[in-house]
């Protein structure tokens, strides 16, 4: 098993915001953008309700992440409103004026770490959600995003 530290400098590139999502559906090395580097006050108060403690920790996205998720949600797939390119770039966007946030209580299938589920309207109802990984990385990570017609 690949040993996959997204803040190891010999084994990742960090790259800005706008160029990771050009590379969506691209194969490259793996890359990282950082989002924001502070989690907001609401975030801190619903992880700290679960144990989890938030300080130091930065909203990041990768490029294996974007990529999983085009192959699930984009263009390409079966779902009704599949993702377009533009979609990705309204990432920073839901995750700073969300209309609602909660903590998962249940875990990821591979790291078994907690997630945070954000939903927001923007003309479609966008569901984005952001794996904790706790230990050395301390980052909340693109998990998934997925745009559903919004409710009237």
């Amino acid at each position: 098993m690949t040993d996959r530290r997204p803040f190891d400098k010999e084994k990742t590139t960090k790259i800005p915001f706008s160029e990771l999502i050009e590379l969506i559906n691209q194969k490259c090395d793996y890359r990282f953008a950082i989002i924001d580097n502070e989690v907001d006050e609401e975030l801190m108060a619903l992880a700290k309700k679960e144990g989890i403690d938030l300080t130091g920790y930065k909203h990041v996205i990768e490029t294996s992440g974007t990529s999983h998720s085009q192959n699930r949600h984009g263009e390409n797939s079966k779902d009704r409103m599949p993702l377009a390119m533009e979609d990705y770039f309204l990432i920073p966007y839901i995750i700073k004026n969300r209309d609602s946030v909660i903590i998962s209580p249940s875990v990821t299938r591979i790291h078994k770490n907690r997630v945070f589920i954000y939903e927001k309207k923007i003309g479609n109802q966008y569901v984005y959600v952001e794996e904790i990984r706790r230990g050395r990385n301390k980052s909340l990570a693109f998990q998934s995003l997925r745009k559903r017609k919004a409710p009237d």
